[in-house]
């Protein structure tokens, strides 16, 4: 069954299934929901989900974006001020094939120039950077620090879920 770039092949996200986005197909975990873009998201972000057990302040964006995996980690890394004392976690893990990237930052995040930009503390984000082409594919996980602790597993078996098609 052919399946577009940000559509998915069950419609009911919250008994779980799976979704093709940009060419990458995943197992979306039961609960998971993927809600419509905003206007301001159209153009630059390929999907977002909800993960409702997690919090209501939790979101996950998918892209695919230009200008390099070293240049987007160096902007989220520019995103947040972290503790006196605590780095970066930066790793890579192996995906269907393919060493990703993958960055837990935890402090105060600053979204950015924005129309809806925000500072918050307390805040963590996990990035996950996959290289394709034409366009590398991002994962952006954010949220308050304790509520990402919840599902911070079952995001790692979502990444390793991803299925890169041909």
């Amino acid at each position: 069954m052919a399946v577009s770039n940000h559509e998915t092949k069950e419609n009911n996200s919250a008994s779980g299934g799976e979704t093709v986005i940009d060419g990458i197909r995943f197992q979306v975990p039961p609960g998971w929901e993927q809600v419509a873009l905003s206007p301001a998201q159209q153009g630059m972000i390929s999907a977002s989900f909800r993960i409702p057990e997690a919090g209501n302040d939790v979101k996950l964006t998918l892209s695919s974006v230009g200008g390099g995996i070293a240049a987007n980690l160096q902007r989220w890394k520019g995103q947040f001020q972290l503790k006196p004392g605590e780095s970066p976690l930066e790793k890579t893990m192996r995906v269907d094939g393919v060493d990703v990237v993958w960055l837990d930052l935890r402090g105060t995040f600053d979204s950015g120039p924005a129309i809806d930009s925000q500072v918050a503390s307390g805040m963590r984000m996990i990035g996950v950077a996959i290289p394709r082409s034409p366009r590398d594919f991002y994962l952006k996980l954010t949220g308050p620090r304790e509520q990402l602790l919840n599902i911070d597993a079952e995001f790692r078996e979502f990444v390793k879920s991803a299925r890169f098609e041909q």
